[in-house]
């Protein structure tokens, strides 16, 4: 069992999903309609409250090029780290492929 930080464990596995949706958005950039798609239905379940991560989220896929955004999930920066705890881009991996990441990471210890 580890010991590690729990927080850094989940930023790890979180990273690691991003690199790979980022490599899918590379190569299919037009995948950004998944994470569209998905802040419009839930600015929909919130009665059309825009919550202020999602509104930094809606800029980003609405200003930045796929390659940009790639680049943007992928990076450590403060705002990257913050904005992947509750990223849209769900739905772009499918589960196979989330599923080989979360299980590639259940041994390691952080």
């Amino acid at each position: 069992m580890s010991t590690g930080n729990p927080h850094a464990r989940i930023d790890a596995i979180n990273l690691a999903l991003d690199r790979a949706t980022a490599a899918k958005i590379r190569a299919q950039p037009g995948l950004i309609e998944i994470g569209k798609a998905n802040l419009r239905r839930w600015m929909q379940h919130d009665d059309g409250f825009v919550h202020p991560v999602h509104a930094e989220w809606m800029d980003i896929l609405n200003f930045l090029t796929p390659a940009e955004i790639a680049d943007f999930i992928v990076s450590d920066s403060p705002k990257a780290n913050r904005l992947r705890q509750s990223t849209p881009l769900t739905g772009i991996l499918s589960e196979e492929e989330r599923l080989a990441i979360l299980h590639s990471h259940e041994k390691v210890a952080v």
